[in-house]
């Protein structure tokens, strides 16, 4: 395996650098302070850097995309993140709607290529989120209809998206073997957005919805019937390993502030720079960083090299997000009382990396399915 980055690759990260320090940067003081982007300040970002090439990324070439591969997602990730705000650029569809017809193509894909629409992803509901197999939202065949029933929660982009991709069971009794997606529009009849719930996050207040006889044309149904298990488990392989490219950037920007800081703060006429107890929580952070990237690069090579990555996804996000939790802890603690305040991103981070722990499967669930697959056991077992 060839570990090293190419040129092209770092140079265009460089870019991406460039664009966090001129254009996010500038608006971070205010972002700590009130918690959060409007969504037109999101738009107006996306636009910006959207006339800077940086649009439809991950995008196949033949989509209209730059068709930058899973390592240089995951590299463009690490440098966004660097910032407290969560920004990604735009572009860029989930995973699943490659799979639709060439008529939902152009209905769904292209649309959020060109810029023209967004979309949000449903599974969790409040009956479990992990478990994709114990979905309770149900859709019932009505002649070229589906009627949707049951209730989504913690869906993130709600508030600016304008279709859901929503998994729901045609028979609770056969468990995964009849997960179906379907592609609903936000205004559709039937289909109930609640209000944000608020979180510790800053800007995550994520939506409740509420499907009650929404009818969805048949022309809606994403992939075949009782497909649904293998789209989601494929969209979830693509953002845990997208969330452990997250926490890198996180950890790094953490770090960077407390060894600054460190060199600064003087305590009895030294810096604690010079206190062993600051150097080893120092040194215990950046090795744990490094250890956490080269798992996520190497997941990340793995995918372009057309291997599986499921078990390096599931490794890659447990070991990434809970370095990242101990990590911000670590830098907090060496700022002190400057590191509560929200004069800096560290506590905005300490509480956003907390719920990369949950999202995407609980890190209970990463160790889970990593011992299952290790020992070839089922999911009943």
């Amino acid at each position: 395996m060839d570990l090293t980055i190419p040129p092209e690759l770092r140079e265009f990260v460089d870019v991406v650098r460039r664009f966090r320090e001129r254009e996010l940067m500038p608006l971070e003081h205010d972002f700590l302070i009130s918690g959060r982007f409007t969504a037109q300040t999101r738009t107006d970002l996306e636009l910006r850097a959207r006339k800077q090439g940086l649009w439809a990324l991950d995008v196949p070439e033949e989509y209209g995309g730059q068709g930058l591969g899973t390592l240089g997602v995951c590299l463009v990730g690490e440098e966004l993140f660097k910032h407290p705000a969560m920004f990604e650029f735009g572009g860029s569809p989930e995973p699943v709607l490659y799979a639709g017809t060439e008529e939902q193509r152009q209905r769904y894909l292209h649309p959020i290529i060109d810029g023209d629409v967004r979309c949000c992803y449903a599974f969790t509901e409040p009956s479990g989120g992990s478990d994709v197999a114990a979905v309770r939202t149900t859709a019932t065949r009505d002649g070229e209809v589906w009627r949707l029933n049951g209730t989504k929660t913690f869906i993130s982009y709600v508030e600016r998206a304008d279709f859901v991709i929503v998994f729901a069971t045609v028979d609770p009794s056969l468990g995964a073997r009849d997960i179906t997606c379907f592609l609903v529009d936000i205004g559709t009849p039937g289909l109930t957005v609640s209000k944000p719930i608020p979180t510790m996050g800053d800007d995550w207040d994520p939506n409740e919805l509420v499907f009650d006889d929404c009818v969805v044309p048949d022309a809606n149904r994403l992939g075949a019937v009782g497909d649904g298990w293998r789209l989601a488990s494929e969209q979830l392989t693509h953002g845990r390993l997208k969330i452990a490219a997250f926490q890198l950037g996180i950890a790094q920007r953490c770090i960077d502030i407390a060894v600054d800081w460190a060199r600064q703060r003087s305590t009895w006429g030294r810096p604690i720079a010079s206190r062993q107890a600051v150097q080893w929580m120092l040194a215990d952070s950046v090795t744990e960083l490094e250890a956490a990237r080269l798992l996520v690069y190497r997941a990340a090579w793995m995918a372009d090299a057309g291997l599986p990555i499921r078990d390096e996804a599931h490794m890659a996000k447990l070991y990434a997000t809970e370095m990242a939790q101990r990590v911000t802890d670590r830098c907090l603690q060496i700022l002190g009382g400057l590191g509560y305040t929200r004069e800096l991103p560290i506590q905005s981070f300490y509480r956003q990396v907390r719920v990369w722990r949950i999202g995407h499967g609980t890190s209970e669930i990463q160790r889970w399915m990593i011992a299952r697959n290790l020992l070839g056991l089922s999911s009943h077992d």
